[in-house]
């Protein structure tokens, strides 16, 4: 969340400041970054996404909001905009603290975001970065320690109350894999929880399939449709099926996690039904009530 708060709110080349908020201690896996110096936005994401240096991470906070407090407040509100809704942030860089808690689907959510809408991938799948710090250029390696395996992303950490934790990415045998993996074994090599993702992976590529269920402009219902109806849309659009015969087809335009989107093929007018029932978007009459209730349970 802190590196996607700081890519959708800078340049890559943007220069930033070294600065921490009063009385910061370092903590954790950190890269003592030396406040007064500058960083790019780019090799600030580096930091927080491929060393996972926990400095890096109240860098942003202070470049960002001036005030970690702020930063946090921020981050709260990105996760609501994203419909996490069993996350609360207290901190920039994940370390246990009471009331900081997320949960694996939000986990998802959030990663499904990222993938969709940022770049980010580029830096997670560097395997190392460089950055010249008090006259010395140092090697930086990713934590990610099964990058060579195929795994692009996305973020590796460790608590004492999260165990060995893992957001993976895979796009090897034309399929994009997200494994998610909380409170592995904190072994001596802290190598456990890519074990545990491997198993997943595994799995997932033995026993899951895509099923295909409709095509793209298969028939789906006929409408039994002898007086002119009118379906209306909370954008206040009208879509008609009107006197052509006695009856239209419907035919399905497309399909996915939250709709499903159908046409009439002469037409060519969409209509879209929400598959949350709770949610529906459109408001429908006597005539299509029957039809979309099956399709809502047979989908």
């Amino acid at each position: 969340m802190t590196a996607l708060i700081l890519y959708e709110n800078n340049e890559l080349n943007e220069i930033v400041s070294i600065t921490y908020p009063d009385s910061y201690n370092f903590e954790g896996k950190v890269a003592y970054l030396t406040e007064g110096n500058t960083v790019s936005v780019e090799q600030l994401l580096e930091f927080l996404l491929v060393y996972s240096a926990n400095d890096s991470a109240y860098v942003t906070a202070m470049h960002i909001s001036n005030s970690v407090d702020d930063f946090i407040e921020l981050m709260n509100s990105r996760a609501r905009k994203l419909n996490m809704i069993n996350t609360n942030f207290q901190n920039p860089d994940g370390l246990d603290q009471e009331n900081h808690y997320t949960t694996l689907n939000d986990l998802l959510l959030l990663s499904e975001y990222i993938l969709k809408n940022t770049k980010l991938i580029d830096i997670t799948k560097k395997s190392k970065f460089f950055y010249e710090q008090n006259n010395e250029i140092k090697k930086y390696e990713n934590t990610n320690l099964i990058i060579s395996n195929g795994f692009k992303g996305l973020k590796t950490g460790w608590t004492s109350k999260a165990g060995l934790t893992f957001i993976g990415y895979n796009q090897d045998d034309n399929r994009n894999i997200i494994t998610i993996v909380n409170k592995s074994f904190v072994d001596s090599n802290k190598q456990s929880h890519f074990d545990d993702t491997l198993i997943l992976y595994k799995e997932s590529v033995a026993n899951f399939k895509d099923n295909l269920l409709l095509n793209k402009f298969e028939y789906v219902y006929k409408i039994i449709n002898p007086y002119e109806s009118l379906a209306e849309i909370y954008d206040n659009n009208i879509v008609k099926f009107g006197n052509r015969g006695i009856s239209n087809n419907i035919y399905l335009i497309s399909i996915d996690r939250s709709e499903i989107v159908l046409g009439n093929y002469y037409d060519n007018e969409k209509i879209k039904i929400s598959s949350n029932k709770s949610n529906r978007i459109m408001k429908y009459n006597f005539f299509m009530s029957n039809i979309i209730s099956k399709l809502l349970v047979s989908s």
